[in-house]
């Protein structure tokens, strides 16, 4: 799945890559740990990841969300009182979340948050003072009509990865 923003300059690419663990042992969060890779280009930096950042249901939530998006009801999320934006989607790792920050006539102001590993190389290790949990984030726009074919281009890629 491709986010680009309408400039072009800002790109974020997410593609589920294999089961974090090959083996099914009867564990239902072991047995659907995803391995995500993911590209990003802020116009400022590029990087890349590639972690166990989502189960199998989370990850499908993403093309929910992006659904809702591309329909404008997803509810645009504020600055709190603490100058941070409470993402609407975050999942059990906090490597990824997501959230809305306007919409126009056809298009969509998101944006994706990055925690942990999925970080710049220059905010990761234990040397650094890591940011706030999802306070590090692209914002992009999109058109709804983008939102929309995200979600199912990420619902094809799942589709390799079933619950199990």
């Amino acid at each position: 799945m491709e986010l680009t923003d309408l400039s072009g300059s800002v790109r974020v690419v997410l593609h589920p890559v294999k089961y974090q663990f090959e083996s099914v042992v009867g564990d239902i969060w072991d047995d659907n740990w995803l391995i995500i890779e993911g590209d990003v280009d802020s116009g400022e930096a590029k990087w890349s990841f590639r972690d166990p950042s989502l189960v199998v249901d989370e990850a499908l939530e993403i093309a929910n969300w992006l659904e809702r998006v591309g329909t404008q009801l997803e509810a645009p999320t504020d600055v709190s009182d603490s100058a941070g934006i409470d993402p609407s989607l975050t999942f059990t790792e906090p490597n990824l979340a997501f959230s809305v920050r306007s919409y126009r006539e056809d298009t969509a102001v998101i944006r994706v948050h990055f925690s942990l590993e999925s970080l710049p190389p220059t905010r990761r290790g234990s040397e650094i003072d890591h940011f706030a949990e999802y306070a590090f984030r692209v914002e992009i726009e999109i058109t709804l009509v983008d939102a929309l074919r995200a979600a199912a281009t990420w619902r094809e890629e799942l589709a390799a990865f079933p619950r199990r």
